[in-house]
């Protein structure tokens, strides 16, 4: 009877576990977007520094007033694209917080399911020990009356 306690939880733990699981892969997944998004970000900052260097290798020479607009004009498409970047990554950050929260808290249940069913079995253990004693107790308490009758 009480091993079957412990046994009906058995489809609790799979089911943490199964949560548990799908936990640690959307967090793989959301850190691997983030390491992508910082590689673009990391790209977009070299593309700025190269195309200023770039600008201003001309302007030692000399550029015109359209050359300097439309410098300055992709300039803060860069910076626009760099800003949306950053956001981008402040919110998948956000995201990876909240899945590491979720993560820890159904490794807690999980957990806790497991010391139950431990718990459980134990008892179980316990219980039939009990049993086992008892009985083999009254055998040799049997045994013994069977043995002074012959006498």
């Amino acid at each position: 009877m009480s091993r079957q306690r412990a046994k009906r939880i058995q489809p609790l733990i799979q089911i943490a576990k199964n949560a548990v699981q799908e936990a640690m892969s959307y967090m793989g997944q959301l850190q691997q977007r983030i390491d992508s998004e910082e590689e673009k970000k990391t790209t977009l900052i070299q593309y700025q520094s190269e195309y200023q260097k770039n600008f201003q290798q001309k302007g030692s020479v000399g550029v015109k007033g359209l050359q300097i607009q439309q410098f300055e004009s992709f300039m803060l498409q860069i910076n626009d694209a760099m800003e949306k970047q950053s956001s981008q990554l402040a919110q998948l950050n956000i995201q990876l917080d909240r899945a590491k929260g979720i993560y820890r808290d159904l490794n807690q249940r999980l957990k806790s399911y497991e010391k139950l069913q431990d718990r459980l079995k134990d008892q179980a253990l316990k219980i039939e020990n009990t049993q086992m004693q008892k009985m083999l107790d009254e055998l040799g308490s049997q045994l013994h009356r069977l043995k002074n009758n012959e006498i």
